[in-house]
């Protein structure tokens, strides 16, 4: 994914090298699915569902730090939302979007939060693709985790069985993209199967 593509969906005016900071981090050699690509499907799935200032800044930060540790990862990009926005949002801002980004670690949105479902939902967006796209983003993820994960196949299907069980997107605007993705789900959970290769 070129910088510039990406660049160019950052909202903030005036403040590029913030951007370019956080790039930088999403560019990182160890990753392999939380990258650019990743911010940038984020990004226009969000700005799809006329994602406001916030929406997409927490975008931005919400894998900015990534180590594979699920809840810490989040809350060291909140932290850095906090640290690198303070003084150039006001305060309220602030807030929201670091609240946001605490959203991504488990994807649960209330009813009547429309930020939160907007953040979760595009975060989450690669699920419902085409199955070349989804295929992809497996081994992707799989790469990324390398030794992190010593028996893939159980860990795998754990956490397919996981999403599965309760509503992927938010909203009714969404039901083709969570029909989409339910079925690449359960594909790759049938092709982890006991007895398939």
């Amino acid at each position: 994914m070129a910088d510039q593509a990406v660049l160019s969906r950052w909202p903030l005016s005036g403040h590029r090298a913030i951007a370019e900071r956080l790039l930088a981090a999403w560019s990182e050699p160890h990753r392999r699915y939380h990258d650019r690509r990743h911010l940038f499907e984020c990004l226009a799935a969000a700005a799809d569902r006329d994602a406001g200032r916030a929406e997409l800044l927490a975008l931005w930060f919400h894998d900015a730090i990534h180590r594979n540790r699920p809840g810490i990862d989040e809350a060291a990009s909140a932290a850095l939302a906090r640290d690198l926005l303070s003084g150039v949002l006001p305060e309220g801002d602030v807030a929201e979007v670091e609240r946001l980004v605490l959203l991504t670690r488990d994807h649960r949105v209330s009813p009547d939060d429309r930020a939160g479902a907007v953040v979760c939902d595009a975060d989450l967006w690669v699920l419902g693709a085409d199955p070349v796209r989804y295929t992809e983003s497996v081994r992707d993820l799989r790469a990324e985790l390398g030794p992190a994960v010593a028996d893939w196949r159980p860990w795998r299907r754990v956490r397919l069985l996981q999403r599965l069980a309760r509503p992927i997107y938010h909203g009714a605007e969404v039901a083709a993209r969570e029909a989409a993705a339910r079925r690449n789900l359960t594909a790759e959970l049938e092709s982890l199967s006991p007895g398939r290769s």
